[in-house]
């Protein structure tokens, strides 16, 4: 393995795994914002108030 990295620069591959996984990394948030069910911004409920909506919901017998 340490020949590999005597090939190959540390600092570039470090550089190019951070350039690869921010871009994913904002495009699974995006992808998951754009969805109805998993939008964790515009849901409506503040955050300790989810796991009581979960339960009211699942008490009306509706999915969630």
């Amino acid at each position: 393995m340490y020949k590999l990295w005597q090939i190959l620069d540390p600092r570039g591959i470090l550089l190019l795994i951070a350039v690869f996984l921010l871009p994913l990394g904002l495009l699974i948030h995006m992808l998951l914002l754009s969805t109805e069910d998993l939008n964790w911004w515009e849901d409506g409920r503040p955050a300790p108030l989810v796991m009581k909506a979960a339960w009211e919901r699942a008490d009306a017998g509706l999915p969630y």
